[in-house]
């Protein structure tokens, strides 16, 4: 049987393995979850590169199929250095999955909030350039969420303020569909949809799960 792994920096790639495996049921599944070493966010490159070929390796040694790396700030620019090592693994993404389906649903003004450094990395913004010159993109580098959410306190008040004040200034660009850009900012999808009606969400895990099925039926040889 297939075996799946989902790869995420902290315990919110929970929320992608369960989104996967409601859709795909019929598949074998595991996760990674790198609690200790939660947020990737504020490390170097060099520090994250070495977390997930750690987690990677672990993932290999169980007999892995296919893993997907659910955590973007891994995404942002150690995923192509992992696959140019390991070009006989299978790892996806999901960076290429949420823009590709931004572009697809927004007219031409996209919001991104991300770790500061899947932000600094610009790596959304390349690969909107490439994909679609004529949309423009506007980031917001949101460090603060990822601690809220990994000590339970994503509901109070100043967690959603810190929140609000990030929107309100992408919105000051125009924006019309908003990229979650880090796993974990999942648990603001029903918040930001009800607040922000305007507002095209898109939410990396969800997208994540489109993009595998696509990979998939593609793909007979993994079965």
């Amino acid at each position: 049987m297939l075996k799946i792994w989902i790869l995420d920096s902290g315990f919110w790639g929970h929320y992608a393995l369960l989104d996967i495996k409601s859709h795909f049921p019929q598949y074998d599944y595991e996760v990674y979850l790198d609690h200790q070493n939660a947020p990737y966010g504020d490390k170097s490159w060099e520090e994250i590169y070495k977390l997930a070929e750690a987690g990677c390796q672990e993932l290999w040694n169980k007999w892995c199929t296919l893993i997907l790396i659910a955590c973007n700030t891994i995404c942002a620019e150690t995923l192509r250095q992992l696959q140019d090592t390991h070009v006989n693994k299978k790892i996806l993404w999901c960076i290429v999955p949420s823009v590709e389906i931004a572009i697809g649903i927004s007219q031409w003004s996209i919001g991104l909030i991300g770790t500061q450094f899947t932000i600094t990395s610009r790596k959304y913004d390349r690969e909107i350039e490439k994909l679609s010159p004529s949309h423009r993109l506007s980031s917001c580098a949101t460090p603060e969420l990822v601690k809220y959410i990994e000590s339970g306190n994503q509901t109070e008040k100043r967690c959603l303020n810190y929140l609000d004040e990030k929107i309100e200034e992408l919105l000051k660009d125009n924006i019309d569909t908003l990229i979650l850009g880090c796993t974990h900012y999942s648990i603001f999808y029903e918040y930001l949809s009800e607040k922000y009606k305007n507002l095209r969400i898109v939410d990396s895990a969800r997208t994540q799960t489109i993009k595998l099925g696509e990979y998939l039926h593609k793909h007979t040889e993994l079965f």
